[in-house]
């Protein structure tokens, strides 16, 4: 029980003075406080399921473990007890629905339980409501649930001054009945029983005043927050013994997987006593192999209680407070050594973490040459991740817009080198996301946990974000070991702006220091400050380093097909399409170098912007910018392309995710923007390119570009193209027979009508025969011509072997001879006959394979 420990009986216990009324007042109002959050948390074990013991048994063991800290006699006034037994009561206390006058309804309201819906959704398949709630019932408590978890100790702050309001009578029921008390402490024991969450370090920026004493209490009854604070987080680490677990509760309780290993090892440990200033926890019996897990999630548990209570002791010294009797863990240091007072049976632990000895290493060579294809990967990331900051702060700040964001990209040439500084309006980075999660090689901040702390709300909103891997901005030493990285918070002051440096790349530890004069700005949230070399921009950026001769080659050929000269037009191909503005300054003025409304801008506006940065152009090309067309899939996907019989040696697509160039391909005939979805983590790969199938794009820019025609020879090499993608004009030229042009629909009717059908492959390769566009005018102005043989007048891809079922590959063949064929066959009716007949000749590649289909008399 609470009241024997010591603790509470020398601050709270009468002493005969003239201050036990004080201290019956405590008293009194700590026990109705007690009784009421009892009655409080009986529903945790059925809403957030899994948690080990969280009654009244586990709030008292608290007073114990105080006990157990301090040695019992640490110098607490009776006010202080009060505000710590009140946060001991408060601090887990918001893990049920009840805690919430709003119930179910007000939990699902926040945007932790956003956050937790969009998780369950993504991790287990779960559809969501348009409202943004979890559909299935199971994945609903289980998002409940963790929402609860997530927010339980920055609720527990308003919990002390919380009114319910009850159904009896209306009046408003509080934990603290004492009105005069509630207005005096709640605030304090809200604030306190939150702060066993945070980072130790805010304990003192927040919790740093000292309370003064309540009316008609001694003057010396002040409150240190900060003392109180760090007990509360102390015994709260610490009580992790076996009465947290108990059989009988594990056996009749619902425990998933995740929360079994917690049960398990916390019903093995005994309550903890204390060794030359420190804890030792031992075990009531070894743990075998099957409970090897168990056993690791308790040396890290052991491992977290020893860094509270020498963070404790720190902090002490640091404040000039009492030091606790317990400064440590016996054991914490090694696996081996834990092992001999919590043992084990059958198995050894190991002696160390799984761990990368060269980290330096691995992000030089993962996060940047031996991962990355495109050597202007290390500006394409900076670029992209600027996007999402700016990206992020759209979603949270409701009077910012996409429109409001800028990303600046600035060359500065003084000489000695070459700065190029990458600068945003985004949402930018605290102090600690700045040495943590920035430094954190493979950790992707945007889906994490602490993006989570940081921004609640915005899990369910990420899918709009560009970052995945968490390695992006390693990428930048590829070019530099100086770089600097200045940032602060978008909402906080300019002297929050901190700068971490690295002055010898990865090789060394970066520093971190206050931004100086021209190293913080009221215009921009983040600035990433990179020394290149003086020659840099005058230089051909190399090919990626260790890269193997195919991947070589590929960088190569893409780089002589239409590689960007400038640097402006090589920032325009990185993020063309990107829907914030981007703008390049040089000592020659500033440009711009992305296109948001490159959607829905005018075509000749398109072919200014992306001309001789995605494709080559030519007065052909231009002529048939008229055709430029946007495919159907909607944003973040689709695109916009236009099509040009002068494209097929200049044609390229760019390919992008949500703006950010992923690689070019090429498809003769098309040149434009494609967004689709990278697939790995050097983002060189993509989903694949469906919009090249939508035929409602084909069907809009095909009559569009033989509008713009001007000869014959355009409308051919338009119908080229268009055959490649099985979707040809039926009513432009196409073959000839008995000299006359005809189109697929004229040709279709003359079959309708004569039943008869007749072309000639010829060899183009060994045993390889194509149906080839006609090459000779003999075919038009011969005097003596097959008048039955249809010649075509682009070649049709798709090969035939003359010992191959001929039937067959035009039933299952998937290259446009074979599309077409099926068409014919179709034309002629079911009663048609198909043959072929092989023809050997002397002299090279002569050999012709004649092929007939003839439709057979209707009775």
């Amino acid at each position: 029980m609470y009241t024997n420990s010591k603790i509470w009986q020398s601050t709270l216990d009468p002493r005969g003075d003239n201050h036990d009324d004080c201290r019956e007042r405590l008293r009194g109002a700590y026990g109705r406080f007690r009784e009421r959050v009892g009655q409080l948390i009986q529903t945790i074990p059925s809403d957030t399921i899994g948690l080990t013991v969280h009654d009244l048994s586990h709030l008292d063991a608290l007073w114990e473990m105080a006990d157990i800290l301090s040695g019992g006699n640490y110098p607490l006034n009776p006010a202080e007890a009060f505000v710590l037994g009140g946060a001991i009561l408060l601090h887990d206390s918001a893990m049920t629905v009840a805690a919430y006058p709003g119930g179910v309804e007000e939990v699902k309201c926040t945007p932790e339980y956003s956050d937790a819906a969009s998780a369950i959704s993504q991790n287990y398949g779960k559809s969501l409501s348009a409202k943004g709630t979890v559909r299935d019932p199971t994945a609903e408590h289980l998002a409940i649930a963790e929402t609860l978890r997530v927010r339980h100790a920055e609720k527990a702050e308003e919990l002390a001054s919380q009114a319910w309001k009850s159904p009896i009578d209306g009046s408003s029921v509080y934990l603290i009945d004492d009105s005069d008390l509630r207005d005096h402490y709640s605030r304090v024991i809200g604030r306190v029983a939150h702060s066993h969450h945070w980072d130790i370090g805010r304990l003192t920026r927040d919790l740093g005043t000292t309370l003064g004493a309540f009316s008609g209490f001694p003057a010396d009854w002040t409150v240190d927050q900060v003392k109180v604070a760090l007990i509360l987080r102390c015994i709260d680490a610490m009580q992790v013994d076996d009465r947290r677990a108990p059989h009988f509760l594990a056996a009749i309780r619902d425990l998933g997987p995740a929360s079994m290993e917690h049960w398990q090892f916390q019903n093995r440990l005994t309550v903890p006593h204390v060794e030359e200033h420190r804890l030792v926890y031992t075990s009531k019996s070894p743990f075998p192999v099957e409970y090897a897990g168990a056993w690791n999630l308790c040396f890290d548990t052991i491992q977290m209680v020893d860094r509270e209570l020498r963070d404790a002791n720190d902090l002490h010294l640091q404040k000039n407070l009492p030091q606790f009797l317990v400064t440590g863990v016996a054991g914490a240091g090694s696996a081996e050594n834990f092992a001999q007072y919590v043992e084990v049976t059958g198995w050894q632990p190991l002696p160390l973490n799984l761990k990368v000895s060269d980290v330096p290493k691995l992000a030089r060579t993962l996060g940047g040459h031996d991962l990355y294809n495109e050597p202007l990967a290390p500006l394409r990331e900076l670029i992209q991740n600027a996007a999402d900051a700016i990206e992020v702060r759209s979603l949270i700040e409701d009077d910012f817009s996409l429109e409001d964001g800028l990303i600046t990209i600035r060359f500065i040439e003084n000489g000695a080198e070459t700065i190029l500084e990458v600068e945003d309006n985004g949402i930018g980075m605290s102090e600690r996301v700045l040495t943590t999660a920035l430094l954190d090689f493979g950790f992707s901040f945007w889906k994490s946990s602490a993006a989570r702390r940081e921004f609640p709300g915005l899990q369910a909103k990420t899918d709009r974000l560009r970052g995945k891997y968490g390695i992006g901005f390693f990428s930048v030493f590829m070019w530099s070991s100086h770089i600097a990285v200045c940032s602060r918070r978008f909402n906080e002051g300019v002297d929050a702006t901190r700068v971490l440096e690295f002055r010898h790349g990865l090789e060394s530890r970066p520093l971190l220091r206050a931004a100086g004069a021209g190293e913080k700005s009221s215009k921009w949230s983040t600035r990433m400050r990179i020394a290149l070399g003086t020659d840099f921009l005058t230089s051909p950026i190399p090919a990626p380093e260790g890269r193997d001769a195919r991947l070589a080659h590929m960088y190569m050929s893409r780089r002589n097909h239409s590689e960007p000269k400038s640097w402006l037009q090589k920032i325009r191909l990185l993020c063309g399409p990107l829907t914030i503005k981007v703008n390049v300054e040089t000592s020659s003025g500033t440009q711009q170098a992305s296109l948001p409304n490159w959607r829905d801008c005018a075509p000749n506006e398109f072919l200014e912007f992306f001309g001789n940065v995605i494709f080559n152009r030519n007065a052909g090309v231009d002529r048939f910018i008229g055709t430029l067309t946007s495919f159907t899939e909607p944003p973040p996907l689709g695109g916009r392309c236009f099509i040009s019989p002068y494209s097929e040696q200049n044609s390229a697509i760019a390919v992008y995710e949500k703006g950010i160039f992923i690689t070019h391909v090429t498809r003769p005939g098309i040149c434009g923007v494609i967004q689709s979805q990278v697939t790995n983590a050097a983002r060189d790969r993509f989903s694949e390119l469906t919009v090249l199938n939508d035929k409602t794009w084909i069907n809009a820019v095909r009559p569009k570009a033989f509008n713009l025609c001007r000869n014959l020879g355009e409308q051919l090499a338009l119908q080229k193209f268009l055959i490649s993608i099985d979707s040809p004009d039926s009513s432009q030229p196409l073959f000839i027979q008995n000299r006359e042009f005809l189109s697929i629909s004229e040709l279709k009717r003359k079959l309708s009508e004569d039943g008869f059908f007749h072309i000639r492959l010829v060899e183009e390769r060994e045993e390889q025969f194509v149906w080839k566009a006609a090459d000779r005018l003999s075919v038009i102005t011969g005097l003596t011509i097959n008048e039955r043989r249809v010649h075509p007048l682009v070649t049709f891809d798709g090969s035939v072997s003359p010992d191959s079922n001929l039937t067959e590959q035009i039933h299952s063949g998937q290259e446009p001879l074979f599309h077409f064929l099926r068409e014919i066959q179709d034309t002629l009716g079911p009663n048609v006959t198909i043959t072929s007949e092989h023809h050997e000749v002397s002299g090279y590649k002569e050999d012709y394979i004649d092929v007939t289909f003839q439709a057979e008399p209707v009775d």
